[in-house]
């Protein structure tokens, strides 16, 4: 197991960005068109159960049914991780596509990506590719729903041997623009571990009207 490269890409892709969401909340559901463009600052920070701890900070631009979002995060030690990620999304035909890249707190860099399908249930379902640092290729399934407080996201990443990751994410909302979020990961060999992020967004008024 430990000389399992395929854990070690899988791994990789999660761990030196894994504050940097591979999963699309639920409200990509909701995504359309904006009167004119927004800007959203989120700042918030984490712990994990493995002890490690930091801060992230995201602005998140929205407009023209487009979302992007530039992402940096802060280890214990100091080290920082980044990420770029954009979201499409056509509300009438109920699809949508993602894509980013994440430099690690190691300096290497992946990318991801994928296609968003809403569901007759309302679910979300994602499903794409994971580029590693090496060029190896991991591919990803998810599924988004609603929550009476949030979202849920369960999923799957599996790498280029076969072997697979879990990731469950929950998103629970809360006054003055809160999100906490749970997220646990799930290795081949069964051990779990759990993260703890909790963000608060501030509104920047908008300046770009739509044509």
């Amino acid at each position: 197991m430990k000389n399992d490269h395929s854990f070690k890409v899988v791994a990789a892709v999660i761990l030196t960005g894994v504050f940097l969401a591979l999963f699309t909340p639920a409200r990509a559901a909701d995504e359309t068109t904006e009167p004119k463009t927004t800007t959203k600052t989120r700042s918030g920070t984490y712990q994990s159960s493995n002890g490690n701890s930091g801060t992230v900070n995201s602005t998140i631009t929205r407009g023209a049914g487009t979302r992007t979002r530039l992402s940096t995060v802060t280890n214990q030690n100091g080290q920082t991780a980044n990420q770029s990620a954009t979201r499409t999304w056509n509300r009438a035909a109920g699809t949508g596509t993602v894509s980013s890249s994440t430099t690690g707190f190691n300096g290497k860099t992946s990318s991801r990506q994928g296609t968003l399908t809403k569901n007759a249930d309302g679910s979300v379902s994602g499903q794409g590719t994971i580029t590693g640092p090496s060029g190896k290729t991991s591919t990803y399934a998810n599924n988004t729903v609603r929550t009476a407080t949030g979202s849920s996201t369960t999923g799957t990443i599996t790498g280029p041997n076969g072997q697979t990751v879990d990731k469950n994410v929950t998103n629970t909302f809360g006054p003055g623009g809160t999100d906490t979020r749970v997220t646990d990961i799930t290795k081949p060999n069964g051990t779990t571990t759990s993260r703890t992020t909790t963000y608060v967004q501030t509104d920047v008024p908008s300046t770009t009207p739509k044509p």
